[in-house]
């Protein structure tokens, strides 16, 4: 530059200057965003920055379980996979060979292992602008391992090159996650108490929806990174199912008498082609509910074809008139008011009584009967005037003392109470609803109600549910069952069982009740329907009831059975007595407390009991004599081996043959064989055994039969 003129040298050294002024702002703008970037917003950019690849998953915890008295499961989660997509990833091409996925093949491929047409899996699967996706939820362990195949064989089939020793690497945008299900070890046996959760995971019906938030636990956030891929990368360790766990239910439930009740529910519910029907088996001392069935029922494991209906527990949420099984309550609180005395005489009328604009009728036609004949033979006439000796006021009084009126309280959704109407009743009302009709109960009211019979005169609230607790089995609530309030004194709920023994034995309408070697108390009920879009009451329409308790000097159970719209017979002694029969002699014999028998050992067939009335339908062969010997001399033994009852009801029909039954399922064993000849007056005896159920020893005679033909 000292070669330059000098004014050119003065020129290049303010333009040099200048430049070197630019560079140092410009240096000293980047220095201060540095500053400004580094230090001064740095707690806000790495928030930010955060946010973008950092995530507070929630995470669904364990599913409490649900278990029965003895600790048998009644509703578990187990692992399960769910198939997901990632259809824009799936869409980009895979392996050595860069070759893009045929969607359309792999979409007909899985929805043949799962059950799913081809066009909704595609529709999940093939959509590029699409994330994220879940094809099919809670798969089988077979549709596990069938996706895991057809997976592996596409991955494989990209990629040609690959040693076939070698596994396949996973196909890129679509996976099985691991989830889990609920599973119901009972099937349909406990579906209505139990309940069923839906997909979302949360409690649908029963126990699952109402105690759903102690079921379900509570979710927690666990933090996590995503990786270049998108994938979710837990920083922590933690996998998803490991949030706060459920808490574990524990009923008064017993599996195997909740089974026996729904076993022989819905073999009588589908021989007598009735609409549906309910059991109830509890215990009297202390409440606890040890069965509750309904019949029609559902598989909770599988919900893809189950109706509404079937789903509704009618034991709780169907109010219906019983009919003569009330009078039981208002014979009992009349005679515990001191209004009627045990010895009182009651006009017969002839078996007619004209009461107002309305005429009473008994099919059993007494001149003059004490209260125990008119429990005994259920007089509609002896219960009107015991009804009106109570008077409107202590009628209903005497109702709501044994818990009609109110909801018993059971954890269930959608419980009914009792329909009193919302007026005082007229005479002719009274006299009505003292033998059932013009009120509205639920089959779980009358447990409860039977139940302060049958212990003594308490009534004590019904318990199902015994306890709950956490995950690692601390105690977080205990329901001990109720000391009850008076609803009887123990002088007349004596009496009153005594009065309800003698519709068991000879002469009364419940004979198909009674069991050999053991006092039964209960009642027959046959009530007819109201019409539905008329006034008055249905001919053909009828819903038929049996309640009581065994042994009736000391009551371990107490069984409530009622058949709605039964076909052919309608009368409760001839189609709820022998569901009652059935399902109290089994239990019995599986508490240990049948007499004279070990429990799991069958006795010896009992005298067919002949019912003090039958009518032409109905199923009961009075004469039939089944433990005499006689010399073969009738037709050969039709074959009836792996049918239903019903079925083999029908072939025996043409032939003048009656059928003793024991046992539900299929025919597996008769007597006499297929083909040996028959013994004139003598029934063929079968033997029917259930999927898993008791299979009697070859030489064994059934403990008791239902006689039809």
């Amino acid at each position: 530059m000292n070669n330059l003129e000098g004014r050119r040298a003065r020129n290049m050294r303010i333009r040099l200057g200048f430049l070197v002024s630019l560079v140092g702002m410009g240096f000293g703008r980047l220095v201060m965003a540095a500053y400004g970037l580094q230090v001064e917003r740095a707690d806000e950019l790495r928030l930010r920055a955060e946010h973008q690849y950092q995530r507070n998953v929630g995470l669904d915890p364990r599913r409490g379980s649900i278990f029965d008295r003895n600790g048998n499961p009644l509703a578990v989660s187990v692992p399960s996979f769910t198939l997901v997509a990632y259809p824009n990833r799936l869409a980009m091409p895979q392996g050595s060979t860069r070759l893009r996925v045929d969607l359309q093949a792999l979409a007909a491929r899985l929805g043949q292992v799962t059950g799913m047409p081809a066009g909704e899996v595609f529709e999940r699967i093939g959509n590029p602008r699409t994330t994220y996706s879940r094809v099919r939820p809670r798969l089988t362990d077979a549709q596990t391992l069938a996706v895991r195949t057809v997976l592996s064989e596409t991955s494989r089939g990209l990629r040609p090159g690959l040693a076939a020793n070698r596994a396949a690497p996973p196909l890129d945008g679509i996976e099985l996650v691991e989830e889990s299900r609920r599973w119901y070890p009972l099937q349909e046996a406990a579906a209505h108490v139990v309940g069923v959760v839906g997909a979302s995971g949360t409690g649908l019906e029963g126990l699952e929806r109402s105690l759903d938030a102690q079921l379900r636990g509570h979710r927690i956030d666990a933090p996590g990174v995503r990786d270049a891929r998108g994938n979710m990368v837990f920083v922590d360790g933690v996998r998803p199912g490991e949030g706060q766990a459920g808490a574990d239910v524990h009923l008064t439930l017993d599996a195997t008498i909740q089974t026996i009740a729904s076993r022989e529910l819905g073999l009588a519910c589908q021989m007598l082609q009735a609409r549906g029907g309910s059991v109830i088996v509890t215990d009297p001392s202390t409440g606890e509910v040890m069965a509750m069935a309904n019949w029609p029922t559902f598989d909770p494991n599988n919900l893809s074809t189950v109706s509404p209906d079937a789903m509704r527990n009618r034991a709780i949420t169907d109010r219906f008139e019983p009919g003569s099984t009330m009078k039981i309550f208002s014979v009992g609180a009349a005679l515990d008011a001191g209004v009627v005395r045990p010895g009182q005489l009651f006009n017969g009328w002839g078996g007619q009584w004209e009461i107002g604009d309305l005429t009473l009728h008994d099919t059993h036609v007494l001149t003059w009967m004490t209260p125990l004949q008119v429990i005994q033979v259920s007089s509609n006439i002896g219960a009107a005037q015991i009804g009106l000796a109570l008077g409107a006021d202590g009628l209903e009084r005497a109702y709501r003392r044994f818990g009609f009126g109110d909801a018993t309280g059971l954890p269930l959704p959608g419980e009914a109470r009792a329909r009193f109407g919302g007026r005082r009743w007229y005479d002719v009302e009274v006299a009505t609803v003292s033998f059932g009709q013009g009120i509205g109960v639920t089959s779980a009211q009358l447990a409860q109600g039977l139940g302060a019979v049958a212990n003594g005169g308490r009534l004590v609230p019904l318990l199902l549910m015994s306890r709950v607790t956490d995950a690692t089995g601390t105690l977080l609530e205990e329901h001990a069952p109720a000391s009850g309030r008076p609803a009887l004194q123990p002088a007349t709920a004596r009496l009153m069982t005594e009065m309800l023994t003698t519709v068991t034995e000879e002469g009364g309408t419940g004979v198909e009740a009674s069991i050999p070697g053991v006092r039964v108390a209960g009642k027959t009920g046959t009530a007819q329907k109201a019409n539905e879009r008329r006034r008055g009451y249905s001919t053909d329409r009828f819903v038929s009831s049996f309640i009581g308790f065994a042994p009736a000097e000391r009551p371990r159970l107490v069984v409530t059975v009622v058949i709605d719209e039964p076909q052919d017979s309608h009368a409760g002694g001839l189609v709820a007595a022998p569901v009652f029969r059935r399902i109290v002699e089994q239990s019995l014999r599986y508490l240990g407390a049948l007499p004279g028998l070990q429990r799991g050992v069958v006795g010896p067939l009992p005298r067919p009991r002949t019912p003090a009335a039958t009518t032409p339908a109905t199923r009961v062969a009075p004469s039939a004599e089944v433990d005499e010997p006689v010399a073969p001399s009738g037709p050969p033994a039709p074959r009836l081996l792996g049918l239903s009852a019903r079925e083999a009801l029908r072939r025996v029909q043409p032939h003048g043959l009656t059928l003793a039954l024991h046992g539900s399922g299929v025919i597996t064993r008769q007597e006499p064989a297929p083909g040996a000849p028959m013994t004139a007056g003598r029934p063929v005896l079968v033997w029917l055994e259930p999927a898993g159920g008791y299979t009697p020893s070859p030489t064994a005679a059934p403990a008791s039969v239902e006689v039809l033909r």
